[in-house]
């Protein structure tokens, strides 16, 4: 693929980002999505075969950066509370620069007609195995806890918690150290 088609692409890419954030997965057209990259409805179709197959590249290259930070920080943490920390640092990190992004992951994890693709499903079971192998070996997680709870509780605290800043719900202050050290204790509480 020569450079500029890179860079269409990542144009491509982006302006799917923000019209999801801004219509919705249903109102996000191809041709609204085409109209805001500054390219062809064809371009597109020339690159992905439907909406769905965009979308889900989209969510798997953005999910992806998360559950390659999650895999590094489980080999390299000896404690659950380090990997929490350091993964809702990232996700707030996220959210400041990019909110789109978190905004577009939270938009497709609660639209009940998009399908999680399933190698990113299969990451979510692993790192919630590996998670709960290692805080059952910390003595972090309760073995009354399973790992559907540990990826409810580590994934599902901190994207709400974005989602509501982003929206302002209550403050649409930007994730501090302090929310985040509030956040993990949150979440260890739950599953201790």
């Amino acid at each position: 693929m020569r450079e500029t088609d890179l860079v269409k692409l990542e144009e491509v890419k982006s302006a799917a980002l923000k019209t999801i954030v801004e219509k919705g997965y249903h109102g996000a057209t191809i041709s609204l999505i085409a109209k805001k990259a500054g390219v062809s409805d064809g371009y597109l179709y020339r690159h992905y075969a439907n909406k769905i197959e965009l979308i889900k590249d989209l969510f798997k290259e953005n999910m992806g950066h998360f559950h390659n930070l999650i895999f590094e920080l489980i080999e390299s943490e000896n404690k659950i509370s380090d990997i929490l920390k350091k993964s809702f640092a990232f996700l707030a990190e996220t959210g400041k620069h990019t909110p789109e992004v978190t905004a577009f992951i939270f938009i497709m994890d609660h639209d009940h007609n998009f399908e999680f693709p399933e190698d990113v499903k299969d990451n979510f079971i692993k790192i919630g195995q590996k998670l709960w192998d290692k805080g059952i070996q910390t003595g972090e997680i309760s073995n009354k806890r399973n790992v559907e709870d540990v990826l409810t509780i580590t994934f599902g605290l901190p994207v709400k918690m974005l989602e509501m800043r982003r929206k302002g719900i209550i403050s649409n202050k930007l994730i501090s150290a302090s929310d985040i050290e509030n956040m993990v204790d949150m979440c260890l509480n739950a599953l201790s």
